[in-house]
């Protein structure tokens, strides 16, 4: 099976080096669009090596154009490149274009791109620091995968959407520099190693460390993992204008020991608060309807929970493992307790189940 993938993988390589390919010093093109007088890098069979600034333009035969593109596998295999120059005139760079240049330490990526397709920077474990301009609205599904020497990275406000895979392998990850908070809410975060949060790094606001959290007013709902694994957090204060907090957005926020939520918020997620071992305290507003499941679970230095009487319904494993909660009040328009919602709660003596509740999971 495995060499089978090999194959198709070697296939579709060898399908990227265009027949037509020609050289200009040193670099290889081909021909985008005779018309508009574009060209694309090409692959050079894995010839690139050491420090490569690519024009942009060129001129063959007599003709100028124009370089806008970084062709897919382009440096495929690339093991002796060392860093990498893409020129403004670049709007895309294609699939797995940079897999397995393994010495690769440096790349500079120009306003004018768009998005980082998929495996783009796969498996370039000598990379440490890259940005991603705000000209960039997409990064692909397992861009940076296994880039195990990347210790920070910098993210545009024009991202919009972060695949699955995205980080995974980056090991090393400690800091994630950002400048704008409304910006990194918005965020689609597409899977566990979406967010390069995950690995508990610091997240940087303007280069300052983000510790005490003022969400802005212009944000209206904090999405899936926005802040996932983010050991920087102490305290975060949502604003009324915020509806919705989303599956794991506080996700694994071990040092996060207080948070306000407003009562804007009607729908707490998913594992919004799991694993957030430092958080004592939380009050929950009356315009909550729904805790998700494991909501806070793992909270094990929670000691109480209010719950409004506009909850209707606690997720399954919602506060599982809260070994610290002694005392928690449900309130009389609970409906549902879903599956293990209470269990490992150790220190918790008695639970009141109001005369509402009509299922126990």
């Amino acid at each position: 099976m495995k060499s089978l993938k090999y194959l198709s993988t070697l296939l579709l390589f060898l399908c990227c080096i265009s027949a037509s390919a020609f050289e200009v010093d040193g670099i290889y093109y081909s021909i985008n669009n005779a018309d508009d007088r574009t060209v694309e890098v090409t692959s050079s069979g894995g010839k690139y090596s050491g420090i490569l600034v690519i024009p942009n333009q060129i001129s063959y035969n007599g003709v100028a154009y124009s370089v806008t593109r970084i062709g897919g596998y382009a440096f495929y295999g690339c093991s002796n490149l060392t860093s990498v120059t893409i020129p403004n005139s670049v709007t895309s760079i294609g699939f797995y274009a940079f897999e397995g240049c393994s010495s690769l330490t440096s790349v500079t990526l120009p306003n004018s791109v768009t998005s980082i397709w998929e495996y783009t920077f796969k498996g370039c474990s000598s990379l440490t620091s890259v940005t991603i301009p705000n000209s960039v609205t997409r990064i692909s599904y397992g861009a940076f995968l296994d880039c195990s020497a990347l210790t920070n990275v910098t993210i545009g406000n024009g991202v919009t959407m972060i695949n699955d895979y995205a980080f995974k392998g980056c090991n090393s990850l400690h800091e994630v520099y950002i400048t704008d908070i409304s910006a990194w809410c918005r965020i689609d975060f597409v899977g566990r190693y979406s967010n390069p949060l995950v690995y508990g790094c610091n997240l940087y606001l303007n280069g300052e460390l983000v510790k005490e959290l003022v969400v802005p007013n212009s944000v209206t709902s904090i999405g899936g993992g926005a802040f996932e694994g983010c050991s920087s957090l102490t305290s975060v204060t949502i604003p009324n204008s915020v509806t919705s907090i989303g599956g794991s957005a506080f996700y694994g926020c071990s040092s996060l020991t207080s948070v306000t939520i407003p009562n804007s918020v009607t729908s707490i997620g998913g594992g919004a608060f799991e694993g957030c071992s430092s958080l004592t305290s939380v009050t929950i507003p009356n315009s909550v309807t729904s805790i998700g499941g494991s909501a806070f679970e793992g909270c094990s230095s929670l000691t109480s929970v209010t719950l409004p009487n506009s909850v209707t319904g606690i997720g399954d494993r919602a506060f599982f493992g809260c070994n610290s909660l002694t005392s928690i009040t449900i309130g009389n328009s609970v409906t549902s307790i879903g599956d293990r919602a209470f269990e490992g709660c150790s220190s918790l003596t008695s639970v009141t189940i109001p005369n509402s509740v009509t299922s126990i999971g």
